[in-house]
């Protein structure tokens, strides 16, 4: 491979004029050699800037895991044309989290550079001399560098500035406040103001509130809104609304509960007994021995409210008795139960929707279809907690129970109210389902061909177009240029000083360009897991918004396939396609090669180190341990081989061998005794799948599965 890339140097390559948008489209679909024979003949033709080329090429390779390899090319490259190619080096280094071993590479008078790998490698920061900054990237080292209460008003000025671009120098400015919360004049309301105007941080929420507390100032609004913005935070509003303004909030049991979860026990015991009020102090009791982990007298406290105190005491007690029972490890079906009485009491109340919701997604685990219809209705009868999942799980509990005319009535009633949610393709198929077994199939016809052109990526939107014979797929590379955009021409520039771990975080973090343009060159970058990260959560912001949903102009970006050419050597021999292996692995890490989660799975792959002996021992193969979980070459070829080992388990079903990966091969195992999968009906296996997260998941990686299936093709 190495030889290959370095003889293009020298040889004649594509006789079609090369071009930038095809070199992106092949990087983008993971035809990584076609790519790079396509940039090295475009830095050839001196017609392109170098840096457009050289950040796609470096990209290519930080996104497939191969920097040593990269650097040998611009070694190559480097001594082809004379030009010193150090910062592209560090970059890749940097963004492989390998800073230290950057360190010889940078000149020694490029102090500030390495002044940034010493702090990106957790070294000590050297004493020197410093030059003066002429770049952002610079200005931001300089700034982590100071020593607190050392930044004269201009640099902070700066900082604030640069934030918008750079966060992290949010929480530079941060420290420099803090030190003169108590000494500072207006320029300080002025300073913090405008850096809220560009950052937003907790620390930052709390700074400023404790400059109100200083200055005895804010308005009963302000710190009434505080109460909801974190503990530390409420905890302040908590005390100065009672202070203020005893009458009104010594009688608030939101106050109380907010001193009691903060240890002020004795303080609210005091208010609740000169308060003469028994209901008040009643509900503050309760407060008071949750919080002390007193359940038992908890319980016995709501044994004694009297069956005609006020509703709003009866209420909380029956919210406090279905926690209590919690906390105190009753079995689920008991404190369930506790949960959904008190919503059906008292369905006005705030947490109403919420109990109800619980107790229907316990029940809907247990497939007890009739009892989680009854508490999905409950729960939207009383409010909106849950939105459109439980429409989606409401009307498939009713449909499962016979149902089935009240359950198409809820989704419909959902798809009017959530057009864009993640679950409305379920609602529309499933109501096609509905259609279907009512004898109206053409209803079912409009609804799936609805349900493919609204959702066209989806689990259910990609089933109903193959059911329909339509498809409304379309992922195609746009143009994309990096110079045309200031946030992006300042990445490109940070990745050719050695600054390229900052302008991913930039990237990442501004909002000074849009959502698609960020993204796009953090895919050419090869940082496809925040560019997917970031493309998610916009579409979650046009779903919430009722705008729409991620349009097909920036799928291209959300289905990446970096590894496509590891994966197909990988798997070679094996009985799993490579766009299976590849829809897993988006599912896992995003394409990110250091993802850990917090039971410990590691990996492209997301390995166990069970799983990876488990496997090491099946094939005769060495054990991995320590940083091996993080080379893709041994995390995708052990994860096949594991998923593969399934799919012969289950007889060749995909469905199942998914399953079986995410939650075990003796869940799966359980299920299908359960409830078989029958031929041709996969989604009324999935929908029934007691665990939501593996339910999710094997749809994710089928629909990832179809998506590269015609990728690849």
């Amino acid at each position: 491979m190495i030889k290959f890339l370095l003889t293009l140097l020298a040889v004649s390559l594509p006789l079609a004029p090369a071009s930038l948008h095809r070199a992106d489209s092949l990087i983008l679909t993971g035809s990584n050699e076609l790519a790079v024979s396509e940039l090295l003949s475009l830095l050839r033709d001196d017609y392109i800037p170098g840096d457009v080329i050289l950040y796609r090429i470096a990209g290519l390779y930080h996104g497939a895991g191969m920097e040593d390899e990269c650097i040998l090319l611009l070694d190559s490259i480097q001594h082809e044309t004379g030009e010193d190619l150090y910062g592209w080096k560090v970059s890749l280094l940097g963004l492989s989290r390998r800073s230290f071993e950057a360190l010889p590479l940078v000149p020694s008078d490029n102090v500030l550079l390495l002044l940034w790998l010493q702090m990106e490698s957790d070294q000590s920061p050297m004493s020197c001399i410093l030059s003066e900054p002429d770049c952002i990237a610079e200005r931001a080292v300089r700034a982590m560098i100071c020593a607190d209460g050392r930044m004269t008003k201009g640099q902070i000025d700066q900082s604030v500035t640069d934030a918008a671009l750079v966060g992290f120098l949010g929480d530079e400015v941060i420290e420099e406040l803090e030190l003169t919360l108590k000494t500072a004049g207006s320029w300080w309301d002025e300073t913090a103001l405008n850096l809220a105007s560009v950052y937003e941080s907790s620390g930052l929420d709390m700074l400023l509130a404790a400059r109100d507390i200083h200055l005895a100032r804010g308005s009963a609004e302000t710190w009434e809104y505080r109460l909801g913005l974190g503990r530390d935070i409420s905890l302040s509003a908590a005390l100065i609304l009672l202070r203020t303004d005893p009458g009104k909030w010594g009688r608030s049991w939101l106050i109380m509960d907010i001193l009691a979860e903060n240890g002020y026990t004795a303080l609210v015991d005091s208010i609740a007994t000169v308060s003469g009020d028994i209901s008040f102090a009643s509900g503050v009791s309760m407060a008071i021995l949750r919080n002390t982990s007193q359940y038992g007298e908890l319980l016995a406290l709501y044994d004694s409210i009297a069956p005609d105190s006020p509703d709003t005491l009866r209420a909380r007690a029956g919210l406090f008795r279905a926690r209590a029972l919690r906390a105190l490890r009753q079995p689920a079906g008991v404190y369930y139960e506790s949960y959904l009485a008190f919503a059906a009491s008292y369905p006005w109340h705030e947490k109403a929707s919420e109990a109800a919701y619980l107790a229907a997604k316990y029940y809907d685990s247990e497939r007890n279809w009739p009892a989680a219809a009854d508490a999905y209705m409950a729960a939207l009868s009383s409010g909106d907690f849950g939105e459109a999942r439980a429409y989606w799980r409401g009307g498939f509990c009713h449909y499962m129970c016979g149902r089935g005319n009240t359950g198409d009535s809820i989704w419909t009633e959902g798809i009017g109210k959530y057009p864009f949610s993640a679950w409305c393709d379920e609602m529309l198929f499933w109501s096609a389902r509905y259609a279907n077994r009512t004898g109206d199939t053409g209803r079912e016809n409009e609804l799936l061909l609805e349900t493919a052109e609204r959702f066209p990526w989806e689990f259910y939107g990609l089933l109903a177009a193959a059911r329909t014979g339509s498809c409304y797929l379309n992922i195609e590379t746009s143009q994309i240029s990096l110079l045309d955009n200031s946030v992006t021409a300042e990445a490109v520039d940070m990745m050719s000083r050695g600054y390229g771990s900052m302008a991913s975080e930039m990237l990442y973090g501004t909002e000074l360009c849009d959502v698609g343009t960020r993204c796009a060159a953090l895919s050419l970058m090869g940082e496809h897991s925040k560019s997917l990260a970031l493309l998610r959560a916009w579409d979650f912001h046009l779903r919430d918004g009722n705008i729409g949903i991620l349009p097909d102009n920036l799928l291209c970006f959300y289905f990446p396939t970096p590894y496509r050419e590891l994966t197909w050597s990988s798997v070679d021999g094996m009985n799993i396609p490579p766009e299976v292996v590849t829809g897993l692995m988006r599912q896992e890490s995003y394409f990110n090669r250091w993802a850990r989660s917090w039971v410990g799975a590691s990996g492209l792959i997301q390995l166990m180190p069970g799983t990876a002996g488990d496997i090491a021992r099946w094939y005769g193969l060495p054990v991995l341990s320590g940083s091996d979980f993080f080379v893709p070459e041994k995390s995708i070829r052990y994860g096949s081989l594991y998923l593969s080992r399934q799919y012969s388990a289950f007889n060749g079903s995909l469905v199942l061998a998914l399953a079986a990966y995410n939650a075990g091969p003796g869940n799966a195992a359980k299920w299908m005794e359960e409830f078989p999968l029958e031929d041709g009906d996969p989604e009324l296996f999935i929908e029934q799948i007691p665990l939501t997260e593996t339910r999710g998941y094997v749809k994710h990686v089928m629909a990832n599965t179809w998506i590269y299936l015609e990728l690849f093709n």
